[in-house]
């Protein structure tokens, strides 16, 4: 299995929210109270959050997410930002890249300074 570049940035920033996968189910009665019950006992958490990058980090992502993750579609090893425990993770979304001008404009061929990237998560269970 992958693991998290050593270059990038070894946590999220900013924005950081962690939410668990609902694992149970919530049925309707006719009357009374709502039922539920468990559907599986291990759930995965879903954490979104965002990091500014260099352009050479750019780049370094970039390498990460097409060529070893096949653009996202296998997991990999990082840290948990709750514990610090090292974890299984995969992305579920692609990642959302803003450009953060530092000097160059981008229109004349210059590189952009830094970027803020956005990326939403799942720790597998």
């Amino acid at each position: 299995m992958a693991t998290w570049p050593a270059s990038l940035p070894q946590s999220m920033e900013m924005d950081v929210s962690d939410k668990m996968q609902m694992a149970f189910l919530r049925t309707e009665m006719d009357a009374g109270p709502h039922k539920q019950r468990t559907r599986f006992t291990a759930a995965a958490r879903y954490i979104s959050g965002t990091m500014v990058l260099s352009q050479a980090q750019r780049q370094t992502f970039d390498a990460f997410y097409t060529a070893t993750l096949g653009y996202g579609a296998d997991s990999f090893t990082w840290y948990d930002p709750v514990d610090g425990a090292v974890v299984d993770m995969r992305l579920i979304d692609t990642p959302d890249f803003q450009a953060i001008r530092h000097g160059g404009t981008g229109v004349t061929g210059k590189a952009f300074g830094h970027w803020r990237v956005s990326l939403e998560l799942e720790i597998l269970p």
